[in-house]
């Protein structure tokens, strides 16, 4: 599968600029384009919330707030957007652009954000996010794109990857999850001049689903190393696999996601839930 289309939904935060120079990275790498979405609340749907005995001059004092306070947001994100895309060395282009590739191109769209970025996202090859437990604060946007929208997520560490891909460590535990982010991360793996199948679990790892792994991915042109590393000490699996993954110096971690009900990871926690609270080099995941 070819990587074309990248999509970064944006907040209008400054932390953001180091997640889009991430992703701005992948896409030069694959001659994608690149597009970052700001998603502003349309202010009428926040009316029921008001009460009857509200005046009509104090809702239009709200809406207007609303109204400047979107376009405040979705103007810092456009020029976060845009001096990520100069430093990247990308041109910025309106509409599709599929002339010019790689390219980057900036959209705001008014709706509910989390329908707004699935939508977006089931016509997306990769969507990008930045390193942080965002379900905490009540932003479902990640498990949007991941699970409403079937799509793969990458997930950017606080920290710009200057690199993306070349040594890539695979988290395999012969899922079907797992199997839909190898399937995401071929153009990946097809392009990386290291890869190794990590298997974590308890003692007397068996490492045949890792050698069906690499039989697969040999098929695909891909010679894959096979790793098994014990979980002890009740680790979570998902700390296991970042420090295995950092071991082999490794710049990409793919990884099946939600492997458990959300519900149960929010809850008790889970290697979902843990990379993205703890991500220190990129990570590809799909459900």
């Amino acid at each position: 599968m070819a990587v074309r289309k990248i999509l970064v939904p944006l907040s209008g935060e400054a932390a953001e600029a180091e997640v889009l120079g991430t992703a701005m990275t992948v896409a030069k790498r694959f001659g994608a384009q690149i597009m970052g979405l700001f998603v502003r609340a349309d202010p009428i749907n926040a009316l029921p919330y008001l009460g009857e005995g509200t005046s009509g001059q104090v809702i239009e004092q709200l809406m207007q707030a609303s109204r400047e306070g979107a376009d405040r947001l979705s103007n810092t994100a456009r020029t976060i957007f845009a001096d990520a895309a100069h430093r990247a060395g990308l041109p910025l282009v309106e509409g599709s652009g599929g002339a010019t590739m790689p390219s980057a191109r900036f959209a705001d769209v008014m709706g509910y954000r989390d329908l707004v970025i699935a939508a977006h996202s089931r016509l997306s090859d990769m969507v990008v996010f930045g390193e942080g437990n965002a379900s905490a604060s009540g932003d479902n946007t990640l498990e949007a794109a991941m699970m409403s929208a079937g799509r793969p997520v990458f997930i950017a560490p606080q920290k710009g990857a200057p690199e993306v891909g070349r040594t890539i460590a695979i988290g395999w535990d012969d899922s079907a999850m797992a199997a839909h982010a190898i399937t995401a991360a071929l153009p990946f793996l097809e392009k990386a001049s290291s890869v190794t199948i990590l298997c974590i679990g308890e003692q007397g790892l068996d490492p045949a689903p890792g050698n069906l792994l690499a039989d697969y991915l040999s098929l695909h042109g891909i010679a894959a190393g096979i790793h098994l590393a014990e979980k002890t000490d009740g680790r979570s699996v998902g700390g296991v696999l970042l420090e295995q993954a950092e071991k082999l110096g490794a710049d990409l971690l793919v990884m099946g996601g939600y492997g458990h009900s959300r519900l149960r990871e929010f809850i008790i926690g889970g290697a979902t839930q843990h990379i993205r609270s703890h991500a220190t080099i990129p990570v590809l995941m799909a459900h």
